[in-house]
């Protein structure tokens, strides 16, 4: 009965004894160790997926976008996110300047950057100055 406790005890010292082993020696600064398992459905599969299902105006619309992606440089990019983000499309007197100062491009790369989008998304910047469509 006393070897039966003993054991017990033994037991229950050697389960409770913290793991002093170093974890991976890049964990935080590699993205090897940071990043998730592989899943079957990744971005790009459930992207092509959705295309295979979507509409025809929706498929047209993604081609669009990619087309205006290659074609506009980054900073161009930076100035239609901002737009849409904070100003929703619109162009309120003002903006330009604004919008100019946070993505750290001139005015006139503003100009160049909505008018590219426009070519490739007609309605999506509002046509008047400040009127929500």
């Amino acid at each position: 009965m006393v070897n039966d406790d003993a054991f017990g005890v033994m037991q229950a010292m050697a389960e409770t004894v913290p793991d002093t082993r170093p974890g991976p020696p890049f964990a935080g600064v590699d993205r090897y160790f940071d990043e998730p398992e592989p899943r079957e459905d990744g971005r790009a599969a459930g992207l092509l997926g959705w295309a295979a299902t979507a509409r025809k105006e929706q498929r047209g619309a993604l081609l669009r976008l990619t087309q205006w992606m290659h074609e506009a440089p980054d900073a161009e990019r930076r100035v239609i996110l901002i737009l849409m983000e904070q100003y929703e499309g619109r162009l309120p007197r003002g903006a330009v300047a604004d919008i100019a100062r946070t993505a750290g491009v001139q005015r006139k790369r503003v100009w160049f950057a909505v008018n590219r989008f426009a070519k490739y998304f007609p309605d999506a910047v509002a046509k008047a100055r400040g009127v929500k469509e």
